[in-house]
């Protein structure tokens, strides 16, 4: 059903629908939209023979216009993913409020399924960029020590565990959440004192109940040796056993007398060691 004329002539409720329109987005998307129409509409007029934005109805456009316009956008004004959507959505917007027409879908309403599929080629083709990740490296591992031996925390068990942690894993190949806990301390899952054998003068065994690559959860005994420096996996354990007998009220007793030898998995990475890493190295 059309309008009726009686309505066309109706300056107040013009007024009020304007007003209305206008309000169902904000400043900054507006300028947006207006610009993706623009850049449309300049896009039409260099590739089309005797174009007329005057005269140009948004139910002319095509799906291939549409995806060549999407084309130039992403390799020759080199525009993002996201900004070329927006472009989209401005192209839409005027459509749908000056011709009464959404450009973006068939006469049915469905969405043009080649423009999704040329729209993903344009995000999956955007590189992204990925956080760098870099080593810790024997000389940072001498360094990190030495910084904690310094006493980084002002807690000298904190900083003997810290480095004794670090050195744990340097030499185990350890991920994170196999020598620390996520939350509640598990003493069958987690890492106790009682997983510590000192099976000679030279070396020190640490029994990993649960790994990533053990689904079973049989356990793996990791066999680390005494060496000379700073770094030693052996000295390092052995101080950290003999401070806990010395003081026991830093662990606390677990059910068949477990005694905790953990840290905290948030703690140890978004705080502990990246502290002491950022310090020396920039990591």
């Amino acid at each position: 059903m059309h309008l009726p004329s009686s309505f066309r002539n109706c300056v107040e409720l013009d007024q009020a629908v304007d007003s209305l329109w206008n309000k169902s987005i904000n400043v900054n998307t507006r300028n947006v939209y207006s610009t993706g129409y623009k850049c449309f509409i300049q896009f039409c007029g260099n590739h089309i023979t005797g174009f007329n934005s005057r005269t140009f109805n948004m139910s002319k456009v095509s799906e291939d216009l549409l995806i060549y316009f999407v084309a130039h956008c992403q390799s020759v004004l080199k525009l993002k993913y996201s900004t070329i959507k927006l472009y989209l959505a401005g192209v839409r917007f005027h459509g749908v409020n000056f011709d009464n027409v959404n450009p973006l879908c068939d006469k049915f309403g469905h969405t043009y399924q080649r423009l999704q599929n040329v729209l993903n080629g344009v995000k999956k083709s955007e590189s992204k960029t990925l956080r760098q990740k870099l080593p810790i490296t024997f000389k940072i591992l001498q360094e990190i020590v030495t910084c904690l031996q310094c006493g980084f925390f002002n807690h000298d068990y904190m900083d003997l565990t810290f480095q004794t942690a670090c050195v744990l894993a340097f030499y185990g190949f350890l991920r994170c959440n196999e020598f620390t806990c996520r939350t509640v301390f598990d003493p069958d899952s987690n890492l106790c004192v009682s997983d510590i054998n000192f099976v000679s003068e030279c070396e020190v065994t640490v029994n990993l109940k649960a790994t990533k690559t053990d689904i079973f959860r049989q356990g793996i005994i990791i066999s680390l040796f005494k060496i000379e420096g700073v770094v030693c996996p052996y000295k390092l354990l052995s101080q950290l056993m003999s401070y806990s007998n010395n003081q026991t009220g830093y662990l606390e007793i677990l059910p068949a007398g477990r005694l905790r030898l953990y840290i905290n998995n948030n703690y140890f990475r978004n705080y502990g060691i990246l502290s002491v890493i950022v310090l020396i190295d920039g990591h």
